[in-house]
């Protein structure tokens, strides 16, 4: 029974993995290029999934994005999503060049101090819940 749930659940991952790539291809078809916005980005791409919904930061995956731009340069903002690096996935590969400087234009502007709040305090302190 374990290994035909297993089974079932990887064709339910592929066959959602498909239907999303094909319907990402027809609609980059369909629409005319537009001006990339990061905070668009941020939600199309799964930053939100780790960062959450408002860069707030989530615990136990990511920390928050608020004033990044205080903290990090351009730099090291670019080099942490197309690398990865402190628990953070690499994404230089699933991203194009355009999103990830999208990206680091928007986060690096980010310069308003985040309120502080359990999860950015547990974070600091390296404890995990």
């Amino acid at each position: 029974m374990y290994r035909r749930l297993s089974l079932t659940g990887l064709r339910c991952i592929v066959l959602f993995g498909l239907t999303v790539a094909c319907g990402v291809q027809a609609q980059e078809q369909q629409q005319p290029a537009q001006p990339l916005d990061g905070a668009a980005l941020t939600k199309q791409k799964g930053c939100v999934y780790c960062h959450g919904e408002h860069l707030e930061g989530t615990e136990g995956k990511a920390p928050s994005l608020r004033g990044v731009g205080l903290r990090r340069d351009k730099t090291f903002i670019e080099g942490q999503i197309r690398n990865g690096g402190q628990s953070m996935p690499p994404f230089g590969e699933a991203l194009t060049n355009d999103e990830i400087q999208t990206l680091v234009q928007y986060l690096s502007q980010m310069k308003e101090a985040p309120a502080k709040t359990n999860t950015d305090a547990k974070q600091r302190s390296g404890k995990k819940h």
